[in-house]
């Protein structure tokens, strides 16, 4: 099995022993998607195995605001159900009902089903090491107190089923990961896998609509991924979704500025940034309530769905010619048996 990493960029999953489990479930989507035929999609792993010089990556952008659903930024703010694609948020507000921060998440839920079925003692690091000060509690993450006798899956199971409830993500107390059912490993692997297959006589644009509900064409998100997909195949060109698999915040847009002083929101080394990047580009707060009035393109902010709109998060995927692979990740040859993937 390929040497999948850890997205989160922390040690959480090799520290409470569950990246053995981490690579089985992210091998089984490489492998469901490497083996849908006649799809350009292949292996990261035969990717990697081209000369540097002949393979290429790709970064795909799309805004967090969810364009298609419809509603209010209030109810868009409130409904996690709307926020749909592959961003979620939470506003956390102070006493008196001000925004305090508003917390935004591209995390896979499926990464911490994992390390909270391995681990209890891990997951719970891992929402400490978000929340300063958190004293998570069995029966916020599982929905129980008493996990006597659960096995690895059932806790999983347990995690997953209770997330929702669980205040640690639901805005409560913190924000964890995506809950809504299409921001998920297998919708993702699942609308790379099948914009790959190759649309004779449609512009590459208009994919989205003809892949079998793999892709949903109002999302911002779907016909950006598949439009560059489908030229991938066009191009006689496969690709694979780069290790750590994931979405990351890439920037934000718009005019920032602290008490009419403008401000570069993006600056990581700001002595005390307003947005902070943290977990690998997988999760990203701003803080609203700092020092000095913050406002964007000259309102203040009030609500998650303001910012959303001007918050931009993308993918990326490796690039290489088809007839550059090892014939076994060709596309056409998914029958083929896969070697044994280096762990390294």
């Amino acid at each position: 099995m390929f040497n999948y990493s850890d997205p989160s960029g922390s040690d959480h999953l090799s520290r409470f022993r569950a990246i053995s489990e981490w690579r089985g479930l992210v091998e089984a989507e490489y492998r469901s998607a490497a083996k849908q035929p006649d799809s350009a999609f292949t292996w990261i792993d035969a990717i990697l195995d081209v000369d540097t010089a002949d393979r290429a990556e790709a970064t795909i952008p799309w805004k967090a605001f969810p364009i298609r659903v419809g509603g209010t930024a209030t109810q868009i703010d409130a409904d996690r159900n709307l926020q749909e694609e592959y961003v979620e948020w939470s506003v956390f507000r102070t006493p008196g009902g001000n925004i305090d921060r508003i917390s935004f998440t591209t995390e896979f839920r499926e990464y911490f089903g994992v390390l909270a079925g391995v681990s209890p003692t891990g997951i719970k690091t891992a929402v400490e090491s978000m929340n300063q000060g958190a004293t998570p509690t069995n029966s916020e993450l599982y929905g129980r107190s008493n996990l006597a006798g659960t096995t690895v899956r059932q806790r999983e199971i347990l995690f997953l089923n209770h997330l929702r409830n669980n205040p640690w993500n639901n805005g409560q107390k913190g924000i964890l990961a995506l809950t809504t059912p299409v921001n998920s490993i297998p919708a993702l692997f699942g609308l790379a896998a099948f914009c790959g297959i190759e649309r004779t006589g449609l512009p590459a644009s208009e994919v989205c609509a003809n892949v079998g509900g793999a892709c949903v064409p109002g999302r911002q998100s779907d016909p950006q991924i598949c439009t560059a997909c489908q030229q991938q195949v066009r191009a006689s060109r496969s690709f694979s979704l780069v290790d750590p698999i994931g979405i990351f915040i890439q920037r934000l847009e718009g005019n920032w500025t602290i008490d009419g002083t403008q401000i570069d929101i993006n600056d990581q080394s700001a002595l005390d940034p307003r947005w902070v990047v943290s977990r690998n580009g997988r999760r990203g707060t701003l803080l609203v309530s700092g020092a000095g009035e913050l406002e964007l393109d000259g309102d203040p902010i009030t609500s998650g769905s303001q910012v959303a709109d001007k918050l931009f998060v993308a993918a990326t995927v490796a690039i290489a010619d088809d007839a550059n692979l090892p014939e076994w990740a060709r596309k056409g040859k998914e029958t083929l048996q896969r070697p044994d993937a280096r762990i390294g």
